[in-house]
């Protein structure tokens, strides 16, 4: 049986990855996304589908660091995070080595789709260009909101420049306020 979940979710995600971005307007519209879960897709904003969800990506930062949406379904068979709790105590871990910027919030009680859910703020930098002798060093917020479905959980993820975070922390809250789980 789960094996056909996960087929009948993949022939969704494939039917779905064919599908053009929703062209920008001024009210994002709800659209259905895979078959596990349903948001609204950020106006202006790109969207590409992965096997276990979406990344929403905007464009044209000047720090060269562009904002970024991900929400993603893990299932419960994830080796790596087997449950919220696991996800939250990893990304908050302290890193083996040592990582320019770095800094970990605490975890918070957060409701998303009317469910407990737990949210942390991280930070770190980011380096631009990438694999350049000479790069510039962006300061990056990123936050993390998990919230259980009945088997595994979600995962939805705002990576921002610190100093466009909070301007653009708003599309983050219209995407969490318009999230429904279907798992």
């Amino acid at each position: 049986m789960t094996t056909l979940r996960l087929a009948a979710f993949a022939v969704l995600l494939c039917a779905a990855a064919g599908a053009a971005a929703p062209a920008a307007s001024a009210a994002p519209a709800r659209e259905e996304l895979d078959a596990s879960f349903a948001c609204a897709s950020p106006a202006g904003w790109s969207a590409a589908r992965r096997p276990d969800g979406v990344i929403f990506s905007a464009a044209g930062d000047p720090s060269g660091v562009n904002p970024v949406i991900t929400v993603r379904y893990v299932g419960p068979d994830n080796k790596l995070y087997a449950t919220v709790d696991a996800y939250m105590s990893r990304i908050t871990a302290k890193p083996d080595v040592a990582i320019p910027g770095w800094k970990t919030g605490a975890v918070s009680s957060a409701k998303v789709a009317g469910r407990a859910a737990k949210r942390v703020v991280n930070e770190e930098s980011d380096f631009v260009p990438p694999h350049a002798l000479t790069t510039q060093e962006v300061p990056v917020r990123e936050e993390h909101v998990a919230v259980p479905a009945s088997r595994g959980f979600y995962v939805l993820v705002f990576r921002a420049p610190r100093a466009a975070y909070a301007a653009q922390r708003p599309i983050f809250a219209r995407v969490l306020a318009s999230f429904k789980p279907k798992l």
